[in-house]
């Protein structure tokens, strides 16, 4: 069957007040330019009840718009445009996008009970890779069960998930006219003030293009469940004398990347190891996105508005996995790893990026800028991790209760691009993996036979 989707059309919602003068440029904090060109997606699915059902689309179509209007008074860059050539948004109300589609066919059970990821992009109106100078845009989708679907867009450039998750959840009390959670949630921008902007052309000057780019490869996406019990099994699995309790992100991460490494080497070795000395001069890093609000020095409130967010790096060698996996590398040596990585991200780590350009002329002379990586001699393959786990995005309500799921889209120009949803009930985790097909598939694999008996 082939399923009706009626776009009701795009239009641009402006702030209920104007931005007053002197907000009229918002200047990009050092973290909002190493943000890249991209929209972040969250879509939360909402049940049919007595509140949506009865006030029927229009009234609740009219009800988002005017909500959106207001919170972006208290948002006002998001109806801006963005600079980048100038690092700033300029704050001149020129709107958010919203748009509007129904799916007739389409049931929120269905969605909900047996998602196909490939699909869900069609409720959020942005690819991830629009790019583009407009901060926000909005859809609310219909569905045919009379549940309904509110998928946002904000790009990358200007925040971070915690920053996207608090523009909900303010959206949805203004919505539902909660003036004390507004109150409690609104936010901050004074960012760049603590992380002023840099110089990069001074460290990193335009790369030529490469005459011959590789063939592009197909990336999937994959959508792993990680329930309490499977989380209790891997992270026994994961437990040593330094770490006797890992994190559910820790253990889920550590299953990740231990088999992508396995994978990588397992394809190099089948192929011979061609045009790369047989595979040795390979390394491998893990990277996670760090929140660090809570640790800067004085701590950054949570409400603060951009990319508030720091990266961690654990590396490798092909020559150093071979190594560990012939001493039966277990969960635990990759657990402690990750762990070590993740706490140098610390309030002296934070104090560094404080002085953008001193941080990148430190960062241009790490090991991950070797060289030896950008002539081809060495290959670094990089995984990058991002949880959302301790994000209240279940907690958004417009009025007709909490959503039944939250959920991201897939990004299939991105590999080795991991996120971390939480679950509704809060003791699970959604891994949602964008690889190489092959990759993909040894982990589904790896998961399959860990969890058999579970």
């Amino acid at each position: 069957m082939v399923r009706e989707n009626i776009n009701i059309g795009v239009e641009m919602i402006k702030p209920s007040s104007p931005t007053p003068p002197h907000r009229k440029n918002l200047r990009l904090s050092f973290l909002d330019q190493l943000a890249p060109p991209t929209y972040t997606h969250i879509i939360l699915y909402f049940e049919a009840n007595d509140n949506n059902c009865h006030e029927g689309s229009d009234e609740t179509s009219r009800k988002l718009k005017r909500s959106l209007s207001d919170v972006l008074a208290l948002y006002y860059p998001l109806a801006g445009r963005i600079r980048p050539e100038e690092s700033c948004v300029e704050c001149n109300d020129a709107g958010a996008e919203y748009s509007e589609a129904r799916f007739s066919e389409d049931r929120i059970s269905d969605v909900v009970e047996n998602p196909v990821v490939e699909e869900l992009a069609k409720y959020v109106p942005a690819a991830p890779y629009g790019g583009g100078d407009v901060p926000l845009a909005v859809q609310l989708s219909f569905f045919g069960c009379k549940g309904v679907a509110v998928g946002v867009c904000m790009s990358h450039r200007v925040a971070d998930a915690m920053s996207l998750v608090n523009f909900v959840n303010a959206w949805a009390a203004v919505c539902r006219r909660d003036a004390k959670t507004v109150d409690f949630i609104e936010p901050t921008f004074d960012l760049a003030t603590r992380f002023p902007p840099a110089d990069f052309s001074r460290f990193f000057p335009p790369e030529a293009p490469s005459p011959q780019p590789p063939p592009p490869e197909k990336i999937v996406t994959k959508r792993l469940i990680f329930d309490e019990q499977k989380l209790a099994a891997l992270k026994k699995a994961a437990a040593g004398p330094e770490v006797e309790k890992p994190t559910r992100v820790e253990a889920v991460s550590a299953f990740i990347w231990k088999h992508l490494i396995g994978a990588s080497s397992a394809a190099v070795a089948a192929e011979g190891g061609k045009n790369n000395n047989g595979g040795k001069n390979r390394a491998f890093a893990a990277i996670h996105a760090v929140d660090i609000r809570s640790r800067a020095n004085p701590p950054l409130p949570n409400q603060v508005f951009g990319n508030a967010c720091a990266r961690s790096m654990a590396m490798t060698t092909a020559a150093a996995a071979a190594a560990e996996e012939e001493r039966n590398y277990s969960y635990y040596d990759v657990v402690l790893k990750l762990r070590e990585a993740i706490r140098k991200a610390d309030a002296e780590y934070v104090g560094k990026l404080e002085n953008g350009d001193e941080f990148l002329e430190h960062y241009s002379g790490t090991e991950e800028n070797d060289p030896s990586f950008k002539d081809g001699s060495k290959t670094l393959e990089i995984c990058c991790f991002t949880s959302w786990c301790r994000m209240p995005a279940y907690e958004a309500d417009y009025g007709w209760g909490k959503p039944v799921w939250v959920s991201i889209i897939g990004v299939p120009t991105r590999k080795n691009l991991i996120f971390f949803m939480g679950s509704k009930s809060g003791d699970g985790i959604e891994a949602w993996l964008n690889m190489a097909q092959e990759d993909a598939d040894v982990i589904q694999t790896n998961y399959n036979l860990l969890f058999s008996s579970s």
